[in-house]
């Protein structure tokens, strides 16, 4: 029986069985993890909740196949997420592109810092769309893949609007919202083309 503490964000959360719900955890050194836990009756028990930051316990299964969870406790939770739609969209989006494309080990410690910074952003702060372009070009670039050269440089006339999506504040933001979905769309056909990047 291997057992082990980690800080992680919850980024998935389905059930599984009868009797277990299925969480996919992001971790700063072992990028992402997938265990079982079974839900609890006993009241005061914290459930774990989708983008929770948490310090989860684990024990492996005598078989060692699966991981369970041994103890749950939330750090933090993101209420601000549930009070707007895009907020809730965009952090479920991008929680969905980090499952579906985990990062490799060498990366985990950059992509758990962005996750965290930018689901915090999007529930407290204005503009959770350019939040999100933020992070996946953040995600992209950290993965040695040639983003500013490549997909800013296919841009044209917009390259100036996404210029000022990157570099401003989210509170200082300019560009429309149309404008920012439209860099978002094209961003991640560009991650589907050049690193093969599923979507969710």
């Amino acid at each position: 029986m291997g057992s082990g503490a980690l800080r992680c964000l919850v980024l998935g959360r389905e059930p599984s069985g009868e009797s277990h719900t299925l969480l996919t955890l992001l971790e700063a050194e072992e990028g992402l993890v997938r265990c079982l836990i079974r839900p609890s009756r006993r009241a005061g028990v914290a459930q774990p909740d989708i983008f929770d930051e948490a310090e989860v316990t684990l024990e492996k299964s005598s078989g060692g196949a699966n991981r369970f969870v041994r103890e749950y406790r939330a750090l933090q939770r993101l209420p601000g997420l549930g009070k707007s739609h895009t907020a809730l969209e965009r952090a479920s989006r991008l929680a969905g592109i980090i499952r579906r494309n985990p990062p490799p080990p060498e990366s985990a410690p950059v992509a758990f810092q962005i996750a965290r910074e930018t689901l915090h952003a999007m529930a407290d702060r204005p503009r959770p769309d350019a939040a999100y372009v933020k992070a996946l070009w953040l995600l992209l670039k950290d993965g040695g893949w040639p983003v500013e050269a490549d997909w800013l440089g296919r841009l044209g006339s917009r390259r100036e609007i996404a210029t000022g999506v990157l570099s401003q504040p989210l509170d200082a933001q300019s560009a429309s919202t149309a404008d920012v979905q439209d860099l978002a769309q094209d961003l991640e056909r560009w991650a589907v083309g050049e690193v093969h990047y599923v979507l969710p």
